[in-house]
């Protein structure tokens, strides 16, 4: 009996010893230089050019989410003077970059006035979690990402909100337009990946495991939206705008699934896809990479970028630790087989290049090793133990 004890307790050991070790050797098989690339690539387009009339707002969060100070590298002097008062959307974004800029939103000056604007979101919240009958839960979104960036008493009760008004196939929303009559259809809440993407990224700030079951049909109803090529379709076809948005919330959510494949459709992660609309320039085309600069794709893509990167900006904007952590450059070895082409062989850089979504890492190659030898290890105690087992009765 003694001796059976034993036996036992050395192959719990380890198993659970293999166990962990097999999960470090799945980590992160993306090649993360690449997004590392973008990033760069595009902070320095910012940092060129500066922040964009039409989207100066989206700019900053997008700028902050790569990583970058705003205050230090850009020109943020019509921060105020761009916040709509009484507009959600831009009340929202206001306290969030008023955040990222270690401002206080309760003191902004707009248009020459002293504003509260956690306040004033606060104040359009109804007993039901509800900013508003005509908002659209796109906007109402962005309302509670604002308040978690304050960690307001007023998240969970729109949160709840928030999740509550999932459509059935699995979508966010938006309300529908009119084209006949040029105007908004309140009547028809339109599902899109984009709202989807923004949904997900705020419930599960909000908590992960409390929504975790209207999160998965989010999740579910991107998957059904997503073409061959791991495209995430925006009217039939996939964009940088719909591809980032999805892309980031999958990301908050869960960056090692997105990372390791688990949206892969054709051996193609939808990162790459996200990637493919970056002009050499750094910014984003909207359907393609040789189209001129599109300012909501080139936020949106950095946005994304940024969050898969370093973790949601809003919990920069917080002040708190992002629960990913900063992803980092990861070397490659150089080849000491003789017999393979130089470094400077064209054949040989799209040979790395092609191996580089597909094989784990360095470090990852080793755990798989070390995972082979524990089982082998762990097959002959095995033997072993038996044997003595035997022996003794």
């Amino acid at each position: 009996m003694k001796m059976k004890k034993i036996v036992c307790s050395l192959m719990i050991s380890v198993l659970c010893f293999m166990t962990a070790i097999s999960g470090v050797s799945a980590a992160n098989t993306y090649d993360t230089n690449k997004l590392l690339d973008a990033s760069e690539k595009v902070k320095a387009y910012y940092k060129e050019n500066g922040l964009s009339d039409a989207n100066y707002l989206d700019d900053i969060i997008a700028y902050e989410a790569l990583g970058g100070e705003a205050e230090d590298d850009l020109d943020i002097s019509k921060f105020e003077s761009q916040i709509t008062v009484g507009y959600l959307g831009s009340m929202a974004k206001g306290v969030i970059i008023a955040k990222l800029l270690q401002k206080d939103p309760t003191q902004l000056t707009v248009n020459g006035t002293t504003v509260n604007l956690v306040e004033q979101i606060e104040t359009m919240v109804d007993a039901n979690g509800c900013f508003g009958e005509k908002l659209g839960i796109n906007t109402e979104i962005w309302g509670l990402l604002a308040l978690e960036t304050v960690s307001s008493s007023k998240t969970e009760l729109v949160a709840n909100h928030v999740a509550s008004e999932i459509n059935v196939d699995g979508g966010y929303w938006y309300f529908g337009f009119d084209y006949a009559s040029n105007k908004t259809d309140y009547t028809k809440k339109s599902s899109s990946c984009d709202v989807t993407g923004w949904g997900i990224e705020a419930l599960s700030i909000a908590g992960k495991e409390k929504y975790s079951s209207t999160i998965e049909k989010a999740i579910q109803y991107l998957k059904n939206n997503q073409d061959n090529d791991s495209g995430f379709m925006d009217y039939g076809a996939s964009n940088a705008d719909t591809q980032a948005c999805a892309v980031e919330g999958l990301s908050v959510y869960n960056r090692e699934s997105l990372l390791n494949g688990e949206y892969d459709k054709n051996n193609k992660n939808p990162i790459d896809v996200l990637l493919s609309f970056q002009n050499e320039k750094g910014y984003f085309g909207w359907q393609s990479s040789s189209e001129d600069y599109n300012t909501y794709a080139t936020q949106d893509a950095a946005r994304a970028i940024g969050t898969i990167v370093n973790g949601s900006v809003i919990y920069k904007a917080k002040g708190t630790k992002s629960p990913d952590a900063t992803l980092t450059r990861v070397e490659n070895k150089p080849s000491t087989n003789p017999t393979q082409p130089t470094d400077n062989s064209q054949d040989n850089k799209e040979n790395k290049t092609n191996k580089k979504t597909t094989s784990v890492k360095t470090g990852d190659e080793t755990n798989v090793v070390i995972f082979a030898s524990l089982s082998m290890v762990s097959g002959g105690l095995f033997l072993v133990l038996r044997k003595e087992y035997e022996r003794v009765h």
